[in-house]
């Protein structure tokens, strides 16, 4: 499948590589363009099958019920559309950034989604306190929460395999060379608009609708960094399991009902406090993880992603 022409970039991460070499931060001197055709069936395909899925749901023909069922199978749209529109050179698993090319640096990044996560609902819930919401009245027990947090977490982030292998696997080699923000935000957006189909057969109001997908385009910029600084997609699966257990469970569980303008407050300042945490990720992977997977110098501006015109780009791992 030929590709469209596009701005001239370094060569993207679906290049060939050497089979069984782990995955390194380069800057390779040939240039290509992005495979537009490729990208836009990727989305199309996946959008589809999450479309399909839902519209049984928006007319009314399955219960509400079955979105217990709905949402896993329209997860994994997008890892079947990263497989069918990847290209031959690599096995599979490596097209989709499913290898760990290495053990440090995903601890790395786990212990730097668990300390995002947790600190940015944190914040969210004192802007809360802070704008005058009251706390919870009838806040579940923290044991009881303490307990069932891992038990959901495990659970999410199973079901974000499909999800995470095709954004922060394929996608995201593939997009690598616009430069790390242009790419983690366009990979939010076309996330965001994937998940609409199910937004709109939930029936959610606008308001409601607006704060959704906001997050889902706010926090793509800190699982895009969790990916680039681990090498593989399996840190950004625990970034997205960690979202809708550890975040949702600070989230619903501590304040209570406030008022429309409060929500906005809440909404805006999590968008930007999430931007930041990918921000800060990138900067203190810079220096934590100051070598490439196959023990050469890991090239700076890979990790910072400020240099958008000849962008280092991350085989995948």
């Amino acid at each position: 499948m030929s590709s469209s022409p596009a701005l001239p970039v370094p060569p993207d991460s679906s290049a060939p590589s050497t089979p069984g070499a782990p995955s390194t931060l380069s800057a390779p001197s040939g240039r290509a363009g992005i495979p537009a055709v490729r990208v836009g069936l990727f989305f199309l395909l996946a959008t589809g099958v999450s479309a399909a899925l839902s519209l049984p749901l928006a007319t009314g023909l399955l219960p509400e019920a079955s979105l217990a069922l709905v949402v896993p199978l329209a997860q994994l749209s997008p890892l079947l559309a990263a497989l069918l529109v990847r290209r031959r050179e690599q096995p599979w698993w490596r097209s989709l950034a499913l290898g760990i090319p290495s053990g440090k640096a995903l601890v790395i990044a786990a212990l730097a989604a668990i300390a995002a996560f947790t600190l940015v609902p944190a914040a969210r819930i004192l802007i809360g306190l802070g704008a005058g919401a009251a706390p919870l009245a009838d806040s579940p027990p923290l044991l009881g929460l303490l307990l069932a947090v891992p038990v959901i977490l495990v659970m999410q982030s199973v079901f974000a395999i499909g999800e995470e292998a095709g954004w922060r696997g394929w996608l995201h080699s593939t997009l690598e060379p616009l430069g790390f923000w242009r790419m983690s935000l366009l990979i939010g957006a076309l996330w965001a608009l994937w998940h609409l189909p199910i937004v709109l057969a939930l029936g959610l109001s606008g308001r409601e609708m607006v704060s959704y997908l906001g997050t889902i385009v706010a926090v793509a910029p800190l699982l895009s960094a969790l990916r680039r600084i681990s090498g593989t997609a399996w840190a950004a699966i625990l970034g997205h399991g960690l979202l809708n257990s550890l975040r949702v469970a600070l989230e619903q569980n501590v304040l209570g009902p406030v008022d429309p303008a409060t929500l906005w407050l809440l909404d805006l300042s999590s968008w930007v406090l999430w931007i930041a945490v990918a921000w800060v990720v990138l900067r203190v992977a810079d220096g934590l993880v100051p070598v490439a997977a196959d023990g050469t110098a890991a090239d700076k501006t890979a990790l910072e992603g400020t240099a958008d015109d000849e962008p280092a780009t991350a085989t995948d791992g």
